[in-house]
């Protein structure tokens, strides 16, 4: 993590000094350097300190201040549109800065990896956290141990295999059905349509006759606040709600939100019909894009983190997540070259495309989708083992818990 923060730092004053075309497109390569190597980090770390019972909601909460973020950026963007000369356009980069230094510095006062420790042969000193975070305390508490045996277990068969060598990920029935779940991960959540919004959402304010550089700047602001709250509930429910049933159902929810947004887009489609839509047509079209926005939020952003990190084995989640921000920019990749030519090309009715792969997305976390939700990680081997996993996750599962801590689960 610090050495992604410092990356970032790297990359975002290449760009905010930059003066040539090279310098941004080398300062934007270093800053996204940093962004995977930090993606890839910090929600295995949150993974490894967050007891049994809260992690989902911990790690969830990782993903959800991606608002924090987008809220500062689009007000900033909103605010320096109005401003004259370069300082227009350095600001909003420059900002960039600030997030990564309070990263460098937080890290500073944070417990190091219980994981590494043990690496390390720290055994005592990643006892001694675990037991503060998970054991009360107590570093005899019978998850401390059993996560400790995990630790050690994992790291002996971690270090007879090369550092190059991402067979694990793939070698047995086990290991691909628990890629098959980051790779669907890592896919749906770009592919959903989100990625429109995000790089796209003024060119969809103009599909919507919505001319006015200053509104759609506002509107775009408007919308982080909105998902943000999208995301926070999200995150909160994640342990009320399964999280194959939050993807199914969020699919269903996201397919037929923009199946509304492609038809209201569609009466903006010509001059002719621009002139003949009312206003309350283009602002119920901008409320919709808003409730897609915190649909989105709710169902993909608590989890893509979570679930991918959770579905992972313990010696391949580093590698494995690793893979997960390697997929996930290669859809951005489409999303960010294809998305303009699509919108310039076919306008609105490219919107058609996410609502087919939405209604797609449903049938198959429904049918294929691995629930997680209620289970150890060491748990989820005997899903993961059994025949068709998908079914086997559907078991019910008991938690025992005393004095806050997970103690015992057990199969009814």
């Amino acid at each position: 993590m610090q050495v992604g923060a410092v990356l970032i730092m790297i990359g975002a004053a290449i760009l905010t000094a930059v003066k040539t075309e090279s310098m941004a497109v080398g300062g934007r390569f270093v800053l996204g350097w940093g962004v995977a190597l930090g993606t890839s980090a910090a929600p295995t770390y949150a993974l490894e300190l967050a007891p049994p019972h809260w992690r989902a909601r911990i790690v969830g909460f990782y993903n959800t201040f991606f608002y924090a973020g987008s809220i500062l950026s689009t007000g900033v963007a909103y605010a320096s549109a109005k401003m004259k000369g370069e300082v227009a356009f350095r600001l909003p980069l420059g900002l960039q800065l600030g997030p990564p230094i309070i990263i460098l510095i937080g890290t500073l006062f944070i417990p190091e990896s219980p994981r590494w420790l043990c690496w390390k042969g720290r055994q005592e000193d990643a006892a001694r956290i675990l037991a503060e975070y998970h054991g009360n305390g107590d570093m005899q508490h019978p998850v401390v141990q059993m996560e400790l045996k995990e630790f050690e277990q994992s790291i002996e068969l971690q270090k007879s295999v090369k550092w190059y060598d991402y067979s694990a990920l793939y070698k047995d029935h086990n290991a691909r059905w628990r890629f098959l779940m980051v790779t669907f991960m890592s896919y749906f959540a770009q592919l959903s349509g989100n990625s429109v919004l995000t790089y796209y959402l003024p060119a969809m304010y103009s599909l919507l006759g919505i001319t006015s550089t200053d509104r759609r700047l506002l509107l775009t602001f408007a919308n982080s606040i909105v998902s943000c709250f999208g995301a926070v509930v999200g995150s909160a429910t994640n342990d009320a709600m399964g999280r194959r049933t939050k993807l199914y159902l969020g699919s269903a929810v996201l397919a037929s939100l923009l199946a509304i947004v492609t038809a209201i887009s569609s009466q903006f489609a010509t001059p002719e019909l621009k002139a003949k839509a009312s206003p309350a047509l283009s602002n119920a079209g901008v409320a919709f894009i808003f409730l897609f926005g915190a649909a989105y939020s709710f169902t993909y952003t608590p989890l893509t983190a979570t679930y991918c990190a959770e579905v992972l084995k313990t010696e391949g989640r580093a590698k494995g997540m690793g893979i997960h921000v390697i997929q996930s920019n290669s859809a951005n990749l489409y999303n960010t070259y294809v998305t303009q030519i699509a919108f310039r090309n076919v306008g609105w009715k490219y919107y058609l495309l996410f609502v087919c792969l939405n209604v797609t997305y449903g049938f198959v976390w429904f049918f294929f989708g691995v629930e997680t939700r209620g289970r150890t990680l060491e748990q989820l081997e005997d899903v993961f083992n059994a025949k068709f996993p998908p079914r086997a996750s559907l078991q019910k599962t008991t938690m025992v818990q005393r004095n806050g801590h997970l103690e015992n689960l057990e199969d009814v």
